[in-house]
């Protein structure tokens, strides 16, 4: 009787454990299913903006990070979540020029740290509600509560950006879109 008590409890404790790890393959931290890869120099431009999204003692600022060319020189754009401040980076240095970068699905990504001690964040700047419910790459997310969460024009959706992308108003659904980002000081690098 004891052998069968304590196969039983070995098969619930499986069950229990395979359930827990299939509940976070299905909420993965980091997305794969659109591309982005990007990697910056932030000591090789004068970018003082971008600086101030990645310092880790200055959590809750981030920059939206977009690249397209502005009179036929490659450009990042970088805008704060502040609404006032924003500066354009022409990229010269054959490296750079050379490299290619996707930046997720609609080419512009939120990058900062959270105010909430959460780490470093890189988030896509598209809905991921309403690519899935309507394949819409065309609605991106704007600031909203003094840039501190993401608003969508389509759905209403508020995001927000220090407690890791989760809704805070609207329907529910899905959270932002993630990237993995590291910053060494020097070098920033967004990819999945």
């Amino acid at each position: 009787m004891l052998k069968i008590v304590l196969f039983l409890k070995a098969v619930i404790l499986s069950a229990a454990v395979t359930l827990l790890l299939s509940g976070c393959e299905a909420d993965n931290e980091y997305n794969i299913s659109y591309q982005c890869r990007f990697t910056f120099d932030t000591q090789l431009h004068n970018t003082t903006l971008l600086r101030n999204a990645l310092n880790p003692m200055a959590p809750g600022i981030y920059a939206l990070v977009s690249c397209a060319p502005v009179g036929g020189v490659r450009t990042v754009h970088v805008e704060l979540n502040d609404g006032k401040n924003a500066e354009d980076i022409a990229i010269t240095t054959a490296r750079e020029n050379y490299t290619t970068w996707v930046l997720g699905t609609n080419n512009a990504i939120i990058v900062g740290y959270s105010s909430l001690g959460n780490g470093l964040y890189a988030f896509d700047r598209q809905c991921p509600n309403c690519i899935a419910d309507y394949n819409l790459y065309k609605y991106p997310l704007v600031w909203a509560n003094n840039g501190q969460w993401l608003q969508c024009g389509k759905c209403h959706r508020k995001y927000d950006l220090n407690n890791n992308g989760y809704i805070v108003e609207g329907d529910k659904g899905s959270k932002l879109i993630r990237y993995r980002a590291n910053y060494d000081g020097a070098m920033l690098s967004v990819f999945n």
